[in-house]
């Protein structure tokens, strides 16, 4: 019998590395390229200053335009779980130093605040 959908996300969140949004400033100051992997119209409505819009259509092939350096990291988050997780088990796939922002943009929002 197939994976639902839920199983797969479960089953990639085990393998993929994420960060918790609190970790990103860190991760930024390593020089990290923060990628949206949501649509140009979500991107618009709000977005984590300094993150680079892919979406998750055009990720896998446009990636590597915006990497500056080998094995720089990259944090990819989506609105809450479901791209993101997918967006960072193809780019690890890839050979990407990747981690998915933990709860996406939701999470961050969430963060900032309480701050």
């Amino acid at each position: 019998m197939a994976r639902s959908y839920e199983e797969l996300l479960e089953e990639i969140e085990a393998r993929v590395p994420h960060l918790e949004p609190g970790d990103l400033p860190g991760l930024e100051a390593d020089g990290a390229l923060i990628v949206d992997v949501r649509r140009p119209e979500e991107y618009t409505e709000g977005h984590i200053l300094g993150a680079v819009n892919l979406p998750r259509d055009k990720l896998e092939a446009q990636i590597e335009e915006h990497l500056e350096r080998p094995h720089q990291p990259v944090v990819v988050y989506c609105g809450g779980r479901g791209r993101s997780t997918l967006a960072g088990w193809a780019l690890e796939e890839m050979g990407v130093n990747v981690r998915v922002l933990h709860g996406g943009l939701a999470a961050w929002k969430a963060l900032q605040e309480k701050t």
